[in-house]
């Protein structure tokens, strides 16, 4: 008898530990949550540089400045995206240096002389829209706007010489490619084309009216902030 009451009791006393032991709250370590890779945006302000090789003709003034100026262009390049779904829009100036010419040796004063010329553009600048279509780091684009040019023009000969500057204004459209490297670095290609009227160059009877027209196909990296 005594046994069985033993038995009873330390039966009870597991029964009693196995109770209390479920009333306590359970426990369990949270699942580590799953680490998304965020997607890329192109909305931001950004800085870079450019170079390029330019090539096209003097309108008009052939005849001093030659027909083919040919030429590198190398300058720096700001602007600011905004993004919405696919679609991206933004604004884009930029400002080049460089030599892109041509030379000819016309006849001067009706022909009395001959003569050494060339054109010259020498700065380059653009102030453009841009509207792109973005598949996450790519962003394919089509850009218009602003474009002007300081213009040399040297012409000597027949016992004068001649040296002269002029900014021609006008317009460009292009297309372009920007990859983004990492987060804050870009690369892109860029085809622009443009076209800036004519400016009065020299003094009669050898002046002429000249304006250019530009093929500019360059590279660039962009800091994007």
């Amino acid at each position: 008898m005594k046994k069985v009451l033993i038995a009873a009791a330390v039966g009870a006393m597991a029964f009693a530990s196995l109770a209390q032991a479920a009333d306590l709250p359970y426990r369990k370590e949270a699942p580590a949550p799953y680490d998304y890779a965020p997607t890329f945006t192109w909305t931001g302000a950004y800085l870079g540089v450019n170079a390029g090789l330019a090539f096209g003709s003097f309108d008009g003034g052939k005849r001093y400045f030659g027909g083919s100026p040919l030429g590198g262009l190398y300058g720096f390049t700001g602007g600011y995206n905004y993004q919405q779904g696919k679609l991206v829009v933004g604004g884009e100036g930029d400002f080049a240096f460089g030599h892109v010419a041509d030379a000819a040796s016309p006849s001067l004063n009706n022909g009395a002389a001959t003569g050494s010329s060339t054109g010259v553009v020498e700065n380059f600048f653009t102030v453009r829209a841009r509207v792109g279509y973005a598949m996450d780091r790519v962003l394919l684009y089509g850009t218009g706007g602003y474009a002007g040019s300081e213009v040399r023009g040297a012409l000597s000969g027949g016992g004068f010489g001649y040296d002269q500057t002029r900014v021609a204004n006008g317009w460009t459209l292009g297309v372009g490619m920007e990859y983004a490297i990492t987060p804050h670095f870009s690369a892109k290609a860029e085809y622009l084309y443009a076209s800036m009227g004519d400016n009065t160059y020299f003094s009669s009877p050898n002046s002429i009216s000249n304006g250019v027209n530009l093929n500019l196909v360059r590279a660039g990296v962009n800091y994007h902030f």
